[in-house]
């Protein structure tokens, strides 16, 4: 594999940097807090080989109106969403079309945007920081993965973990998906934004 550690894009740069404060506040468990400490030590070193998923998925004209109500705050949520607006063309995109319980359509309804992570703006295979986009009344199908991951909420939104019953953390709130844990998500009249790290273990 190619290795590329030229300069980060500013967008990048600055998308990062407001995600990792999003990533430790105290609305987060724990457990999210600590693994995004973890992906966020390892994303002080750039890491590149180019090699970006470029198609651009229509529910994309989503993200700009998901982003709306936050893109004039001068706080960390809006200095990410403005670098969401910037990297936008150059996202890796990808869409899960794997899991059980999905809504109608739902895999036309959501992208997973990968900024930081395989076929990401910065493509790299130790960590995953991005974000997914759905479309109004959406369910997420019921799925795990190995890696560890936190999400943190910029719109109204429902997770549900395991049997547990849904929940909204909050804009600005997050969850903490351990290890292979069962979980899904959900939009309702809005449309959903969410981020994302998952760290890759070694």
């Amino acid at each position: 594999m190619t290795n590329r550690t030229e300069a980060r894009p500013e967008a990048v740069t600055s998308f990062i940097d407001a995600a990792r404060i999003l990533f430790q506040s105290p609305r987060l468990p724990v457990g999210g807090r600590a693994v995004a400490s973890r992906v966020f030590e390892r994303l002080q070193t750039v890491s590149n080989d180019g090699k970006r998923h470029s198609e651009r998925y229509p529910v994309c004209k989503w993200i700009a109106p998901a982003l709306a109500k936050l893109i004039d705050e001068p706080t960390p949520m809006g200095d990410a969403a403005r670098a969401i607006i910037v990297l936008e063309p150059e996202l890796g995109q990808a869409r899960r079309t794997s899991g059980t319980n999905g809504s109608a359509h739902y895999i036309d309804n959501h992208v997973n945007a990968m900024i930081c992570g395989p076929g990401g703006t910065e493509s790299r295979y130790d960590v995953q920081l991005g974000f997914t986009i759905m479309a109004p009344e959406t369910r997420y199908p019921d799925h795990g993965h190995p890696p560890e991951e936190a999400y943190v909420l910029f719109t109204p939104g429902e997770f549900r973990q395991n049997d547990g019953d849904w929940f909204d953390p909050g804009i600005g709130g997050g969850i903490h998906n351990a290890p292979n844990a069962i979980h899904a998500v959900r939009s309702h009249a809005e449309p959903f934004l969410a981020i994302w790290c998952l760290l890759i273990e070694k």
